[in-house]
């Protein structure tokens, strides 16, 4: 019978055995400092957003301005990590490790946001 070849090679198995827990502790200890954060964010930004539009002067498009600041910080600490999975050399990589990674950019981009923008905005 012959051989198919489709293209799709699988990695080499990595001697010894790696341990993934460290990693995946790592990523959930990251995940746990950033989520009181962005949940303090998404009521303030409910409550800003409510009183806004109750306003005389308030718009939509104001709103929406405010949401859109809001979810900036944290989207763009997920989105600079996920450009390392272009390559293919990074995707072959341990996928816990990039799990750690992904919470590390959402834990920056969040705590910037947070203490830069938000903590002084707040009072």
């Amino acid at each position: 019978m012959a051989q198919i070849h489709t293209g799709w090679q699988q990695p080499p198995a990595r001697p010894g055995g790696e341990r993934v827990w460290p990693w995946l502790l790592l990523g959930a200890v990251q995940f746990a400092l950033a989520a009181p954060m962005i949940g303090i964010m998404l009521a303030g930004g409910l409550v800003a957003g409510v009183f806004g539009l109750a306003s005389p002067e308030g718009s939509v498009g104001t709103v929406l301005g405010l949401l859109l600041l809001l979810l900036l910080g944290p989207l763009l600490g997920l989105a600079l990590p996920a450009l390392s999975l272009l390559s293919p050399a990074v995707r072959r990589l341990n996928r816990a490790a990039l799990f750690a990674l992904h919470t590390f950019g959402l834990l920056v981009g969040t705590a910037v946001e947070y203490f830069a923008w938000f903590r002084p905005a707040a009072g």
